[in-house]
């Protein structure tokens, strides 16, 4: 299901405003979703009429969320308003950091005359979707005619990407549109949709984008309001108001992050240094460093040194941070992954076998067995997911846990004859440029 916050006026209970609107999105009546949670009917006419206030026993409101089909994220924010926390005035209580892209995207909802697009863009478990959210939160009280959010599922487990007719019929339900009112066709929809936007300042923020294609029909027409996208790619074709590159955490915001996921009494007392070292371990990535303090909340028993001592030595880094579903380096990156077409993937995989941060493109002909004119159309697809980063022109960098899941996969795919003769091409080319060592 998408990420939906409902409308609300700006005296409704929020708890009320959320579980109608999701419940009216999943075309349920009252009766039906007290049905599906096993409640009693009374209990969510309460809730929804907010005589329930806004708090909610932990056991209603899993039973809430799995009734109601909610995504991670919309699941989270349920729980967090139902324990009394805020939605509109701050972000999440485990949010870090991101002081200057904060600063860039606050300055957004400035012209209302004007319509504002823009895109935050990353690698895969960079924090895009909990800097967006913080966001819209912020900058909630600019937008007061409601704020929806929409999960296009581009790089979701096991998921397809919601299609753009799809994903505006949902739109159109978030707006008071009922199901027999939805026109069939795309246009129809599309053109419904703005003009129930039209006049009206809501902020929509589209989650996990896959393509232009994919959001270009979910763009309102008239100005007022804001979009923000979150997405592994660039969205060049797109006209943007704001783009931002999301990189990952400073040393400092990555030790609370992992302080705040492994709580305090567990990190405090350790020394400095091993704390960075574990962080860097994680390539300081929120959902690296997420995972890791999972894992130790699962293992009361191990200390940082202890997790620290299993990430150096395990062979595939990215594998030891793997905290079941929906909290797996190794699953996040399969989903990238699995988007390449099969040239790319093999691609990845030989790229692995680099020894050394700093990758050429003559490096990448060589291993692909290619020209460099043919290698820079080759590695367009890993820059394009965010699998690997051109830092300077023709020269181009794996984050570390990428390089540590494309050289585990190549261990695992490809035959040790193919991987062998990628690395004596390497050799061979590097023999006649600067020689460096590499160990086979």
């Amino acid at each position: 299901m998408g990420d939906v916050e409902p409308e609300a006026g700006e005296d409704a209970r929020p708890l009320a405003s959320m579980v109608k609107g999701w419940r009216e999105r999943s075309s349920l009546t009252q009766a039906q979703l007290a049905a599906a949670a096993g409640l009693n009917v009374r209990t969510i006419r309460r809730i929804e009429s907010g005589d329930s206030g806004d708090r909610l026993q932990i056991s209603t409101t899993n039973l809430l969320a799995a009734a109601l089909e909610l995504s991670t994220s919309e699941r989270a924010l349920l729980l967090a308003v139902a324990r009394g926390a805020p939605v509109h005035t701050g972000c999440s209580p485990v949010f870090t950091g991101r002081a200057a892209e904060l600063t860039v995207l606050d300055d957004l909802a400035g012209d209302p005359a004007a319509m504002v697009v823009a895109q935050i863009d990353g690698m895969a478990g960079v924090g895009k979707t909990a800097l967006a959210t913080c966001v819209a939160q912020r900058l909630a009280d600019r937008y007061p005619d409601g704020q929806i959010f929409l999960d296009l599922h581009a790089h979701a487990e096991g998921m397809r990407p919601v299609e753009p007719d799809a994903a505006l019929e949902r739109l159109l339900h978030s707006l008071g549109v009922a199901s027999d009112e939805v026109p069939r066709g795309l246009d129809e929809r599309a053109a419904l949709y703005r003009s129930r936007l039209a006049g009206r300042r809501v902020l929509l923020l589209f989650d996990n984008v896959l393509d232009e294609r994919q959001i270009a029909p979910l763009l309102p027409g008239t100005a007022g309001g804001l979009v923000l996208i979150t997405g592994r790619r660039r969205l060049v074709g797109l006209d943007l108001t704001r783009s931002l590159a999301l990189g990952v955490m400073t040393p400092a915001d990555s030790v609370e992050l992992l302080a705040k996921s492994v709580g305090d009494d567990r990190v405090r007392g350790e020394p400095a240094e091993r704390l960075h070292e574990l962080v860097e371990l994680c390539g300081r990535l929120p959902m690296a460093m997420r995972i890791a303090g999972a894992r130790m909340r699962c293992h009361p028993s191990w200390t940082v040194a202890d997790l620290v001592e299993r990430l150096r030595e395990h062979r595939s880094r990215a594998s030891e941070l793997d905290a079941g579903p929906g909290l797996s380096i190794t699953a996040m990156l399969d989903v990238s992954y699995q988007h390449l077409p099969a040239a790319a993937q093999r691609l990845y995989r030989l790229l692995g076998l680099h020894p050394g941060p700093d990758i050429t493109v003559d490096d990448v002909a060589a291993l692909a067995g290619s020209t460099p004119r043919a290698a820079e159309r080759q590695v367009e697809p890993l820059l394009d997911l965010q699998l690997l980063h051109e830092h300077a022109p023709g020269r181009y960098r794996f984050h570390d846990l990428t390089r540590h899941d494309a050289a585990a996969r190549c261990g695992r795919v490809d035959p040790e004859p193919d991987r062998c003769a990628a690395l004596d091409r390497l050799l061979d080319h590097r023999g006649r440029a600067s020689p460096f060592p590499v160990e086979r």
